[in-house]
Formats: structure tokens, sequence, C-alpha cells
């Protein structure tokens, strides 16, 4: 390791990315040893998983078709009822022959028998003209036999090799049965025996060499098998998988020949040592060009660094790469414009800070000035006030009391958020001097009281009241100004300012509506030449900074055709908020 540390960057790129590659490399051909059988395993597995899921699916569905028509013929149209009574056996050929015959291709015989009790157990064997039974065949030896006289009728019979009819064409198949028993003394049972290439046909085109199929009822008996004869022992040569048939309760197994796989392994594996050489003759020469790549530009960025070291800040990185050499390049370049921009604004910088700090005692300065005005306006409002009480002007009083109260709100309240209460009583004050102007205007301020403890942004009433004052009465005839509220249920209560003046245009109160829930750059730009549109949205955004976007304005027409602001406020306020609640 020490002898590689110490050569040229060229050797140390070109050796590390060798090692590298070769070492990824050898481990990747053992694990790609290691896991091709298994996951060609376990991709032949899970196709013939899904092979045998659909061809199980296919033919359970063609199984319960076959036995819903099976039920069909035998229940529901009564034939089986007709079967057990009937007299006239020609009838019962002819109904056996045609339903036989409608499902040819999926049946190869079907026949019913009958034992009359009543009549010392006579039995009678009914099925149709076209079938021919086989010479020597007793069909009381059989399995399907046995069970009718034992009256334990099951739908599936078990597989059997038994035949009665030369038109049976499977060798190995099962029967459907279906009992009546103990009608009028007779017991009747129909017995329908499949077409074992039904099964075969099922999973033809999936059973290869190199896969078999087995077809197992629900108590593990084969029904069809492709499986070859071979020992038990032998058997572990085989991957088995299965699929469970939902209606029929049958089961598909089936075997995967592993010496396949292994065969497919081999034909992978043998090629795999040219691929190697291969592989390790292009990593050899794209280490050599990576290399170089990577060096050079490198070996330029320090020559220049060396040229800076000198003094000389004008130099500059030139790479048409943008990969992280390039990157390291550019900031080079960067690094040297920002040096020398930064020698140039020390004293610019210091300079505005300068400024800045005089800029700050100006603005302290005219705070503590405008802090002044205020209290000569109050104090001159109270001159006037006791002059007015000396001569006995009650009106002047009143005014002059009010206008102080009124310009001391905003300036004493330091909160930005107080109750419902104390905005109200700011309100009461504006009315009191307004009324010396419009005395015949109707004031409503009812059933306000159960919401005096909730919490509303400081202004927030007056300016909208004041443009009732400016823009709605400005005619001749009776004029009301109502401020009243309503519990909006969970945590939110609305005030409602109305009164009944000129009005707005519909337009002008939807594009109002919609300034409303626009940011606040664009209320400014959008409301820029109206007055009354400033004031409101003023109040809105103020409300929307401080509770959110579900709260502010609603601008509609009141009953009486005026103007109805809607101010909608959470009953909890801002829990970090100086509120008083007096």
């Amino acid at each position: 390791m020490t002898w590689l540390m110490n050569r040229k960057l060229f050797v140390k790129i070109f050796v590390s990315i060798c090692i590298v590659s070769f070492t990824g490399l050898f481990f990747l051909a053992v694990v790609y040893q290691q896991y091709t059988q298994r996951i060609l395993t376990a991709s032949e597995t899970d196709r013939v998983q899904r092979s045998i899921n659909q061809a199980g699916l296919n033919l359970d569905n063609q199984l319960n078709r076959i036995v819903n028509n099976v039920f069909y013929f035998f229940y529901y149209t009564d034939m089986g009822a007709e079967l057990l009574e009937t007299n006239d056996k020609e009838k019962a050929k002819a109904a056996l022959a045609a339903f036989r015959l409608q499902y040819s291709s999926e049946l190869d015989s079907a026949f019913f028998i009958i034992r009359d009790e009543s009549a010392g157990d006579e039995e009678t064997l009914l099925y149709d003209s076209g079938l021919d039974p086989v010479t020597g065949i007793d069909y009381r030896q059989q399995s399907w036999y046995q069970k009718f006289i034992s009256k334990q009728t099951t739908l599936w019979s078990e597989p059997t090799d038994q035949l009665m009819f030369y038109q049976d064409r499977s060798l190995h198949t099962i029967y459907l049965t279906l009992g009546k028993y103990e009608v009028g003394g007779r017991n009747g049972m129909l017995v329908v025996r499949l077409n074992g290439k039904m099964f075969s046909d099922a999973f033809r085109l999936l059973a290869t060499e190199t896969l078999s199929i087995e077809l197992k009822d629900s108590a593990g008996r084969a029904v069809y098998t492709s499986f070859p004869e071979v020992p038990e022992a032998e058997r572990s040569h085989y991957l088995e998988t299965n699929s469970q048939l939902s209606y029929s309760g049958f089961r598909v197994q089936a075997y995967i020949s592993t010496a396949s796989i292994k065969n497919e392994v081999r034909k992978i594996q043998s090629v795999q040592p040219y691929v190697i050489v291969l592989i390790l003759f292009i990593t050899l020469i794209i280490s050599f060009v990576l290399s170089y790549t990577l060096v050079r530009p490198m070996r330029k960025l320090v020559r220049l660094m060396k040229r800076v070291e000198l003094g000389d800040l004008e130099v500059r990185f030139t790479g048409k790469y943008t990969d992280e050499i390039g990157l390291l390049g550019r900031n080079f370049n960067k690094m040297l414009v920002n040096l020398s921009e930064m020698i140039d604004k020390v004293y610019t910088v210091q300079t505005e800070k300068f400024q800045a700090e005089m800029k700050q005692k100006d603005a302290t300065l005219l705070a503590m000035q405008n802090q002044i005005n205020p209290h000569f306006l109050y104090n001159t409002l109270e001159v006037i006030n006791c002059q007015a009480i000396l001569n006995e002007v009650p009106s002047i009083s009143r005014m002059s009391k009010a206008l102080a109260d009124f310009f001391r709100y905003p300036v004493d309240n330091q909160r930005t958020e107080v109750t419902l209460r104390i905005e109200l009583s700011h309100v009461e004050t504006y009315l009191q001097i307004q009324q010396e102007r419009y005395p015949d205007i109707e004031l409503g301020l009812d059933g306000l009281e159960p919401f005096y403890h909730y919490p509303i942004v400081k202004l927030t009433l007056q300016p909208i009241v004041e443009n009732a004052f400016l823009y709605a009465f400005t005619g001749e005839r009776d004029y009301y100004l109502k401020i009243y509220a309503e519990d909006c249920g969970g945590d939110a209560y609305a005030i409602y300012i109305e009164d009944n003046g000129q009005g707005m245009p519909e337009a002008d109160i939807d594009n109002l509506n919609k300034l409303l829930t626009d940011d606040l750059d664009s209320m400014a730009q959008s409301a820029a030449g109206s007055r009354r549109g400033i004031g409101l949205l003023n109040v809105h955004h103020r409300i929307r900074l401080r509770y959110g976007d579900g709260y502010g304005l609603l601008v509609g027409e009141s009953m009486a055709g005026g103007v109805a602001v809607r101010i909608t406020l959470p009953k909890e306020g801002d829990a970090n908020a100086d509120i008083s609640r007096g």
C-alpha cells in the first residue's frame, strides 16, 4: 500500500480501478454461478405455477358448468322425478338420449337405474338406444351401484376404470351420480360417466418430457396423470407445485424435472469463462482511458494553483467537461473572482454598515417624535373639553372627549388582538362622533353581550363602519346601521355590519369578494383606485395573517338593498397574544 500511495496520480487511479473492477467481476462470477440455478428454478416454478393455475381454473369452470347442467336436467326440470315415476320406458330413454347427445363431447354415457322396493326390489336400467352394453359386464359389481344400494350417493365418484357401454371412450375417468330415494316406494339414481379426454385436454399443452401433471380428487386419488412410471425414490429429482380447484375440490400437482434446469445451467456456465476474459480485457482498456482523462485536467488545475500562490489572480481554468473536475475548475474560477471582489468590497461594506447604523438612529428619533405628537393632541382635546364644560357647551365636550378616546385607542393600546367588548367600545366612540353629524341614522348594537369575551384583531370593525358613513349614507332618506353576531358552531363566530344605504352593484360585490381570495400584492394592485376596497382588504388581510385562510371578510347585499359585511373570526385567539378580557 505504501508503494502505491507514493506513485503518481495516474498510476494510483489506474491500479485502483483495475483492483475494484477485477474484485467486483470475480465476486459477480461467483455469485452468478451460485444463483443461476436458483433463479432459473424460481422462474420455471413461477411459470409452471401460473400455467397450472390458469389450466386448473379453466377445468374447474368446465366441471362447474357440467354439474350445473346435470343438476338442471335432474332437479330443476323435474326430470329426476319423471324418470323415477314413469312407466313409459321409451319416453325416458328419449330424454336420456337428448341429454347425452347435447353434451356428447363431455359425457361418455348417461343412464338411470330404478329399484322398486314395493315390487320385491325389482331393478330397471334405463339408457338410450345409442348405447351398446358391453357383453359380460355386471353393473352390480361396480362402485356406483354399491353407493346406490346403500343410499349414500355422492356427486363425484372415485376415479375408476369401470365401464358399461362400448361408447365409453375413456379408460380412466369419474362418474357424476344424483339420487332420489323412497319416492312412492322407489329409489332412483342418475349416473353420468365423464369423458376422461376432458382432463387430458386441459393439460395437454403443459405436459412435456420435463413437466408432468397429475390431477387428484379431494381424497388424493389420481383422476389423470402424465407422470412416468418411476420409483418413488426418484421423485426427489422433481420439483413439485400445487394448485387447488375451488369448486370441484380437485388438486393439480405439477412435477418439474430438475435435470432440465441443470442442463440449462451447464449451457450458461460453458460460455462464462470466455465472457469473463472479454470483460477483463475491456476493463483494462476503459481503466487506462478513464485514468488518463481524469488526471489530465487535474494536472492543469495544479499548475494554475501554483501561479495563484505567486499572486496571479487573473488566471482561469478552461475545461470542456461538466463532470466533477469541470465543476472543481469552475469553482476555482469563482473563488478567484470572489477573492478579487472581496478585496474591492471591504471598504464599501464598512461604509454601508456605518450608514445603516445612522439610519437606525434616525428611525428611533422619528418614533420618539411620533409618540410626542399624539400626546399633544390628547392634551389639546382635554383642554377643549374643559373649556366646553366651563362654558356649558355639552356637544363640544362630548365631541372632544370622544375624539380623544378615538385617537388614544390605536396608540395607547399596543395589543394586536383585543376582546370584542373593547373593539365595540371603540366603535361606539366613533359612532358618538358621527351622530353629531348624522343624528337621524338609526344605530343597532343589540345582542352582542354573549360574544364580548371572544377575540378580534384590533381596528377591525371601525374601518368597515366608516365605509358605511362614507359611501352608503349619501341620500336624503332614513338610514340604519346594525351590528350583530352569530355563533357559527365549532370554533368560529361571525359579526355582521349591515346598512340600508346605496348598496353596490352585484358585479362590484363579486369583484370585491374575488379580491378577498387573492394575495396581498394582488389585492393592492387590483384595488389601487378604490379607498373603500383598500380599507376592506386591509382588514381582511390582517385577519388572515393572524388567524389563517379560514377567516376573514365576505361582502354581500343586505335585505334592505344595502351592503352586509360578514366577518368570520375564531373563538380562541393566538395563545401568545396579550388580550385583555375586560
